[in-house]
C-alpha cells in the first residue's frame, strides 16, 4: 500500500510524470482551451457495465491446486492452507511500481446515491460503539502466482442482493498492468492475533476494472469480491453484517478508515482506525479523481473501507485505502463516481 515515490508537494500525480503523462496532458489542455471541459473516455476494452461508464471483468477465483467446487471444500482449503505461521509470514500487500494516475479526471458522473447497510445476525455484538472497529471489516490473505508470495491486505463487507461480497482495493486481487490474478484469496472478518471469531471464507469471483488490470491506474484501485458460502451454506452478510455502498458525494467527508495495517509501529494482528476528513488533491483541470486525507494507517491496511456516518457496526463505504505517500503521510482512496456503482450493480445479484 505504501508508495516509494513521495510525492513533491508541486506535483498532483501520485507517481513521477511519464512522458505519456505529459503527452495526455498536453492534449487535454488544448482541448480545455478551445472547449468546454469534457470527460475523457476510450472504447471499453471489454465486459463494458450497462450504462458504460467504464469498462470491467469478472473471473472465477482460482487456488494454487485448481478452483474450488463446493463451498464447503472452499472452506476446507481455506482454513488448511493459511496456516497461523502463513498468515504471520504475509507480507503487506503493495500497488506496483508501475501505477500511473488519469491525467485529467471529471467531476462526479451523476447524482450522489447509497445503498443500504445490512446489520449483523441477531446475537452478534455491533461492535465499535466507543471503539472503532466493525464485525464487517477483515483482514484479507492471498498467494501472488507472479512473486511465489503470500500477501496481506485489508477489506469490508458490503450489503448487495447476493448477501456475498466484499469490497477491497484492486491491488489485492490483481497485480495490475503485467500482473495476474491472485490465488488462494481469504477474507477473515475481525481477525484479532490470529482468531478467526467469525470463520475463514474463500473467495468465488473477483470483479475489477479493466483500468487496472491493464493500465494500473490507481484512480480504479477498486474490486468486489464474490464470496463463497462457508461449510455451513451461510453466506457471509447474512452473519457480520454490511456496509451500505456510497458515490458521488462530496470530495470532502468525515470519514472513519478501519484496516489492518502491517508495516511499522503495526504488526497486523488487530484492527486499527483512523478518523480524518477527506479532501481533493490538484489544480484544476488537473484534479486526481481521488479522495485523500492525512493518516497514520501502514502497509497492509490497503483495501480497508473509508467509511461516512460511521457510528459503529454498520455505515456506509465511501472509498478503499489504496496508497500513502511516506514523505507527507497522505492516504489515498479512488473517488466513488458511478463507475464504482456500475461496477457494484453489475455482480450485487451474482452467485
Amino acid at each position: 500500500m505504501l508508495s516509494t515515490h513521495p510525492l513533491p508537494r508541486s506535483e498532483p500525480a501520485d507517481w513521477p510524470v511519464s512522458p505519456r503523462d505529459l503527452a495526455r496532458r498536453a492534449t487535454v489542455a488544448l482541448v480545455v482551451a478551445a472547449a468546454a471541459f469534457t470527460a475523457l473516455a476510450g472504447a471499453p476494452a471489454h465486459a463494458a457495465p450497462a450504462t458504460g461508464h467504464a469498462a470491467f471483468t469478472t473471473v472465477k477465483a482460482t487456488w494454487t491446486n485448481g478452483s474450488p467446487e463446493s463451498s464447503a471444500q472452499a472452506t476446507n482449503k481455506a482454513t488448511s492452507y493459511w496456516t497461523a505461521e502463513r498468515m504471520r509470514n504475509a507480507v503487506p500487500a503493495e500497488p506496483p511500481a508501475n501505477a500511473t494516475s488519469s491525467a485529467v479526471t471529471p467531476k462526479p458522473t451523476g447524482r450522489p446515491g447509497s445503498t443500504k447497510a445490512i446489520p449483523p445476525a441477531a446475537g452478534i455484538a455491533p461492535l465499535g460503539v466507543g471503539v472503532p472497529k466493525s464485525t464487517t471489516v477483515g483482514k484479507v490473505f492471498f498467494h501472488n502466482p507472479v512473486t511465489n508470495l503470500d500477501y496481506g491486505c485489508s477489506a469490508s463487507t458490503v450489503g448487495s442482493p447476493s448477501m456475498m461480497l466484499v469490497l477491497t482495493a484492486a491491488h489485492c486481487v490483481h497485480g495490475g498492468r503485467g500482473g495476474t490474478w491472485a490465488t488462494n484469496w481469504v477474507f477473515i472478518p475481525m481477525y484479532n492475533n490470529g482468531s478467526r471469531p467469525y470463520g475463514t471464507w474463500a473467495a468465488k469471483y473477483y470483479t475489477a476494472f479493466n483500468e487496472w488490470q491493464n493500465d494500473s491506474n490507481h484512480d480504479r484501485d477498486v474490486a468486489f469480491v464474490t464470496m463463497w458460502p462457508n461449510a455451513a451454506g451461510q453466506r457471509i452478510v447474512n452473519v457480520v453484517g454490511g456496509n451500505g455502498l456510497s458515490w458521488n458525494q462530496a470530495y470532502e467527508q468525515h470519514v472513519t478508515i478501519l484496516g489492518y495495517p502491517a508495516a511499522a509501529p503495526f504488526i497486523g494482528d488487530t484492527q486499527e482506525s483512523a478518523v480524518a476528513t477527506t479532501f481533493r488533491l490538484g489544480t484544476w483541470p488537473f484534479q486526481e479523481n481521488t479522495v485523500a486525507t492525512y493518516c497514520n494507517l501502514t502497509g497492509g491496511a490497503s483495501g480497508g473501507p473509508w467509511l461516512r456516518d460511521y457510528t459503529g457496526g454498520v455505515a456506509l463505504v465511501n472509498g478503499v485505502m489504496s496508497t500513502k505517500e511516506l514523505a507527507n503521510g497522505i492516504c489515498r482512496s479512488p473517488y466513488f463516481d458511478s463507475a464504482v456503482f456500475d461496477l457494484y450493480q453489475n455482480i450485487a445479484s451474482s452467485v
